[in-house]
């Protein structure tokens, strides 16, 4: 193998000073080579090309300086490479040789690597994972780039285009959950983020959707019992001492509702001091597992969210998280519905709608997520208003659609939201 590897890498650069447009076209790097001495050439090669000065034996030698020359085998190292005759056409075979041949290596030191702890298993399963989908090939061919998007526009149904949100005022704005948005719902605390990110989760499962929260506020157990109290229609409060309050229909409301959440593909991740990191590698496990299933992946809450560093300021570290949160949607091709908190500052002005400034540690936020919504509820700070029962959803940012305000109805005592339509005719049983 480290033979094969060798002539390749040989080969490679041979080709590049038969051609040296041919550097430019590579996406290769001096750590993809294994031989040092063809490491320290490529190398040699990229100085050259990135000072647009020309390349041959002469500039190489003065750009190695004659101290690196006996590295690299001399002269006759640079001479046999260059009056080799090495096949042009066989460029992107030799590429893809040494990657490969690399990826090989860098499996094996990260299998030989010090496991001291749980947190170095998580690290070398991530590290992998990574490893494992790491591609050589980046090239992008327009025309064959335009009849995928043909096909896939072509042989689209009708309907959304997204992952049903489970509201047909929601849906008429955002189309659906689009896969690969990172999209940020914010409120104050209590007004009923986590309630609504539960409504989509149940109605995404059931149309046939993987849905996996990862919780770091709340229990595994709290969550299950609001999901229990939804689906069966069941008081919040009952639920917390079932044995002294419920009644008959609460009991058989309740194992209805047992039944419906025990059947669906629903995975809750609820240990503290979670990282992107961690949130990368359970998502991955279960794209890998359900490899044509829809994924809607969903965070509550983004302050908590921890790093694997330190940074030099929080809004610096809150745009590292948002940035590989915004990545994890796109590599993995899901929805990411985080939620996040909104500083006291909303509460001190005669109209406390939330504005993008609310946003806690607000950093780059608005610039990578996709959807930005607000929570309102008029009945949150005035006990008289007209709209009780009534939460805003506030889309205050879209990259690719309007901005507006949606209504629905929030039976608190449930944590059940509907459509408006629904405020007073609700005969809908489980």
């Amino acid at each position: 193998m480290q033979l094969i590897n060798h002539k390749a890498e040989e080969s490679l650069i041979s080709c590049i000073l038969k051609d040296t447009s041919l550097l430019k076209t590579t996406s290769l790097q001096p750590k993809h080579f294994h031989d040092v001495s063809n490491k320290l050439i490529f190398n040699t090669l990229m100085d050259l090309d990135s000072r647009n000065e020309p390349i041959d034996t002469v500039t190489i030698i003065t750009a190695i300086k004659p101290e690196n020359l006996n590295k690299i085998g001399g002269t006759q190292k640079l001479s046999l490479l260059e009056n080799a005759t090495p096949n042009l056409e066989n460029f992107k075979t030799y590429e893809n040789y040494i990657f490969e041949a690399w990826k090989i290596r860098e499996a094996k030191r990260l299998k030989e690597s010090e496991i001291n702890s749980l947190a170095d298993i998580q690290s070398l399963q991530e590290k992998l994972s990574e490893l494992e989908t790491e591609t050589n090939d980046d090239e992008y061919n327009h025309k064959e780039a335009l009849i995928e998007l043909h096909q896939e526009i072509d042989s689209q149904e009708k309907g959304l285009s997204g992952y049903d949100t489970g509201f047909t005022d929601l849906n008429n704005y955002l189309d659906g959950f689009q896969e690969g948005d990172l999209i940020i719902s914010a409120a104050r605390p209590s007004v009923g983020k986590t309630a609504k990110m539960l409504n989509h989760a149940i109605k995404h499962c059931e149309n046939g959707g993987i849905t996996v929260i990862f919780s770091l506020e709340m229990g595994g157990k709290s969550l299950n019992k609001r999901l229990l109290s939804t689906i069966g229609r069941i008081d919040g409060h009952k639920m917390r001492n079932p044995r002294t309050y419920f009644n008959d229909d609460d009991w058989n409301r309740y194992n209805n509702a047992i039944g419906i959440l025990s059947n669906m593909n629903l995975y809750i991740y609820d240990k503290s001091g979670q990282t992107v990191s961690y949130i990368r590698s359970k998502v991955r496990q279960l794209r890998k597992k359900y490899p044509d299933k829809q994924i809607l992946v969903q965070i509550d809450y983004f302050q908590l969210i921890r790093t694997d560093k330190r940074y030099e300021s929080k809004n610096i570290e809150v745009g590292e998280i948002t940035r590989a949160l915004k990545e994890l949607a796109r590599d993995e091709q899901v929805p990411v519905y985080l939620l996040s908190q909104l500083s006291r500052g909303v509460n001190s002005r005669q109209d406390k709608r939330p504005m993008m400034s609310d946003i806690r540690d607000s950093g780059s936020v608005e610039q990578d997520a996709d959807v930005i919504e607000f929570l309102y509820r008029d009945d949150y700070y005035d006990a008289e208003t007209d709209k009780q029962n009534i939460i805003e959803v506030i889309i205050a940012k879209q990259r690719n659609g309007a901005v507006g305000t949606v209504e629905l109805v929030y039976k608190k005592e449930y944590n059940l939201f509907l459509n408006l339509e629904y405020r007073y005719d609700d005969q809908r049983t489980i």
